[in-house]
C-alpha cells in the first residue's frame, strides 16, 4: 500500500469519526495537496484542479482546507494580502520562511540546529509537539535594492 493510499485511508477514517460524508470531491483535493511541494492558497488550488478537468466546486476545497488541518496533513504557514497560504506538514523538516514585505516571495530554509533546540526544550517540557514554522518577515535582496 503507497503511502499516499495510507493516508487517504486515515483522512477517511478521520471524516468519518466526525459524522461528515467522504465524498470522492475531498479525496481528490486532498490527493492534489499531496503533490503540492509549493505554499499554496484556496484558490491556486481550486484553479490548479480545474485545469486538470476536475468537478470539484470551490465550496468544496473552501471546506475541505480546514478538515486538512485539522486531521494535521496541513497547515496555514503564512497570511498575505487577507489570503492564507498552506504546505504539507507530513515528512516536512522543521524550517524557517523568509517572507518579503514589499514583492511576497518567501524563502524556505531547513535549520537542524532549530530543530535540535526546539526538540530538546520540549523534552525538557515534556511536551510533544505535532508541527512548527518560524516566520521572518523583512525585505529580500532583490528589493532592496530599490529601497
Amino acid at each position: 500500500m503507497s503511502v499516499t493510499s495510507e493516508i487517504v485511508k486515515d483522512f477517511k477514517n478521520f471524516i468519518k469519526k466526525k459524522g461528515l460524508k467522504y465524498t470522492s470531491e475531498r479525496e481528490e483535493i486532498l490527493k492534489e495537496i499531496l503533490k503540492s511541494k509549493q505554499h499554496f492558497d484556496v484558490d491556486e488550488l481550486y484553479m490548479k484542479l480545474r485545469k486538470k478537468g476536475s468537478k470539484v466546486s470551490k465550496a468544496s476545497v473552501y471546506r475541505t482546507i480546514p478538515l486538512l488541518v485539522e486531521a494535521g496533513y496541513i497547515q496555514e504557514v503564512y497570511k498575505q494580502d487577507s489570503r492564507s497560504y498552506y504546505e504539507v506538514t507530513l515528512d516536512k523538516l522543521p524550517h524557517i520562511h523568509f517572507i518579503c514585505i514589499k514583492c511576497k516571495s518567501v524563502d524556505e530554509i531547513i535549520d537542524d540546529y532549530l530543530a535540535e533546540r526546539i526538540q530538546e526544550e520540549a523534552k525538557n517540557k515534556n511536551y510533544t509537539p505535532l508541527t512548527y514554522h518560524l516566520e521572518i518577515f523583512g525585505i529580500c535582496h532583490k528589493c532592496k535594492k530599490g529601497v
